[in-house]
C-alpha cells in the first residue's frame, strides 16, 4: 500500500495576528495566527521547549535551514537507505518547521517548541509517496531513537496492521504518535491517524471552524489544530503551509512543549492533556499531572512607579509551566492584596509614610511552589517646605523636598498668575492684590500653599 501527501499551499492571504502575550521579532510570525489562536505565546512564558525531548519529522526529509539546522539530529533516508535524509519535495521541511522552528531569533517563522530537537526522517519520494512498510520502518526507528513525539503529515484511507504494529511498538517505547486526519473533506477513517493510540489531528481555522477540506469524525479524530500556519520551504521562502498536514506538526509542537515541564509527563498524559476540541496550549498545560512539580513560576513587576504617593496601581506578570494558581503583593512586609487571575492588578495605600518601601510580589503555583521578586518605591506622602520672604511688591520664595520640587506658583485672588519650574523665585505682586499665596509641588505630586502675609 502507497500513501500520498495530503498537502495544501498557499502563498498568498497571510492573516494578521492579534496582540500577544510574547511576540517574537520572526519575519514569519505576522501570519502565524494560530499561535495567538492557540494561547501558544501565552505559555512560551512559561516554557518553550528542551533539548530532552525530540520532535520526529516522519516525512520527505528536513532542509538544513538556519531555523532548524542547530537541533536537528542525523535522522535517516528510508527511501534511499542512508544518514542524508535530505528534503526532495519540502513537505517535511515546512511540517519540521511548524513544530520547532526556532523563536526569536530574526529568521524564519517561529515554531511552537522552540528548544526541541529534530529527527528528520525520510520516509516519502521527491513526489511525496511512500510505502506503509516503509512509513513503519521510520515509525519503529524514530521509537528506537528515543522521539518524544512523532508527527505523521502523511496517511492513507486503508488499514494496516504494519502500522498498527509499528505503533504499538512505538507506544511500548514511550512515544507519542501524532498523525494527521487527511484531506479529503470525508467522515472515512485515514491511517494511522485512525488507529486509536494515535492522535488525530483534523484543521481549523482562525474561527476555529473546520477547514472543508478537513477530515472529521469524533470518533477517531482526537483534537484540531491551526490548519494553516506559515513555514519556510526548503529554500527558505516563508509561506502559508495549509492542510492536516500543518496541524499536525503545530500539535505535534505543543506536545513538546507539555513534555519539557517538570515533572516530565508520559506520553498517555500528554495525549489526554491534548485530546478534545481545538488545542489550547494554556489549557493543556493546567491538564498535565503537576504532583512533584519543584519549579517556580516566573513573576515580574509590570507598571509600578519609582515614586509613589496616595494610592497607588501596581501591575504584575506571572507564568508557570502549570499555571499560577495566585499571585500576591507585600509592601513592607505587609500583605497588601491577592489576586488569582491575569492580568495581576493591586491597589496601594502608600500613605502616609514618606520612605524607601520594599515590594514584594510573591507568585504560588498549583503545587505550592512560590517565586519572589522585590522592588524598591520610594513613597513620599509629605509636602514640600516653603519659605517665603515677602515685600511691598514682591515675594521670594524657596522650597524643598526630599524628592525635588516640581514648580513653585503664585495664586493671587484665588488665580494663578505665575508659574516656575525650579525651587527658588522672585515673583512680582499686582497692585490690586488682595490675597497672595505660594504653592509649592513636588515631584511625586504632594503640595503645600502658604499665604504671604504683607
Amino acid at each position: 500500500m502507497r500513501v500520498l501527501l495530503g498537502l495544501l499551499l498557499a502563498l498568498g492571504g497571510t492573516p494578521v495576528a492579534h496582540a500577544d502575550a510574547i511576540r517574537p521579532d520572526d519575519p514569519g510570525y505576522a501570519g502565524q495566527w494560530g499561535i495567538v489562536r492557540t494561547h501558544v505565546n501565552e505559555a512560551w512564558s512559561a516554557v518553550r521547549g528542551n533539548a530532552r525531548v525530540t520532535i520526529a519529522i516522519v516525512d520527505t526529509g528536513v532542509t538544513r535551514l538556519p531555523d532548524l539546522a542547530p537541533r536537528m539530529l542525523t535522522g535517516h533516508d528510508f527511501v534511499n537507505d542512508d544518514d542524508n535524509p535530505a528534503d526532495d519535495n519540502g513537505h517535511g521541511t515546512m511540517a519540521a518547521g511548524v513544530a520547532a522552528a526556532s523563536g526569536y531569533n530574526k529568521t524564519g517563522v517561529a515554531g511552537v517548541c522552540w528548544y526541541c530537537r529534530i529527527l528528520p526522517v525520510k520516509v516519502l519520494d521527491a513526489k511525496g509517496n511512500g510505502g506503509y512498510d516503509t512509513i513503519a520502518k521510520g515509525i519503529r526507528y524514530a521509537a528506537d531513537q528515543g522521539a518524544t513525539v512523532i508527527s505523521l503529515s502523511l496517511g492513507g484511507a486503508d488499514d494496516s496492521k504494519l502500522l498498527r504494529d509499528a505503533v504499538t511498538y512505538a507506544d511500548a517505547k514511550g512515544s507519542l504518535v501524532v498523525a494527521a486526519a487527511g484531506n479529503q473533506g470525508s467522515a472515512q477513517p485515514h491511517y494511522p491517524a485512525a488507529i486509536p493510540s494515535v492522535l488525530a489531528v483534523g484543521g481549523v481555522d482562525e474561527h476555529d471552524r473546520r477547514y472543508s477540506w478537513s477530515n472529521y469524525g469524533a470518533s477517531w479524530v482526537n483534537v484540531t489544530a491551526p490548519g494553516c500556519n506559515a513555514a519556510q520551504q526548503p529554500n527558505g521562502k516563508i509561506g502559508q503551509y495549509c492542510g492536516t498536514s500543518s496541524a499536525t506538526p503545530f500539535v505535534a509542537g505543543v506536545a513538546g512543549l507539555l513534555a519539557s515541564t517538570d515533572p516530565r509527563p508520559s506520553a498517555a498524559a500528554i495525549r489526554k492533556a491534548l485530546t478534545g476540541g481545538r488545542v489550547d496550549a494554556l489549557r493543556s498545560l493546567a491538564a498535565l499531572p503537576y504532583a512533584g512539580d519543584k519549579t517556580k513560576p516566573i513573576v515580574a513587576f509590570g507598571a509600578t512607579p519609582t515614586r509613589a504617593r496616595g494610592v497607588v496601581t501596581v501591575t504584575a506578570a506571572a507564568a508557570d509551566q502549570h499555571g499560577v494558581q495566585r499571585v500576591q503583593l507585600y509592601a513592607g512586609g505587609k500583605l497588601i492584596a491577592t489576586d488569582t487571575s491575569a492580568p495581576y492588578s493591586f491597589r496601594w495605600n502608600s500613605a502616609p509614610t514618606t520612605a524607601n518601601v520594599p515590594l514584594d510580589l510573591r507568585a504560588y503555583d498549583r503545587a505550592g511552589n512560590v517565586a519572589l521578586v522585590r522592588r524598591y518605591v520610594r513613597t513620599d506622602n509629605t509636602p514640600p517646605a516653603i519659605k517665603v520672604y515677602p515685600r511691598a511688591t514682591s515675594v521670594t520664595a524657596r522650597a524643598t523636598d526630599a524628592s525635588g520640587i516640581a514648580r513653585l506658583e503664585l495664586v493671587v485672588n484665588g488665580k494663578v498668575v505665575s508659574r516656575y519650574a525650579g525651587y527658588l523665585r522672585w515673583f512680582g505682586i499686582p497692585k490690586k492684590a488682595r490675597t497672595v499665596v505660594v504653592r509649592a509641588y513636588d515631584r511625586a505630586g504632594n503640595v503645600r500653599a502658604v499665604t504671604v502675609r504683607r
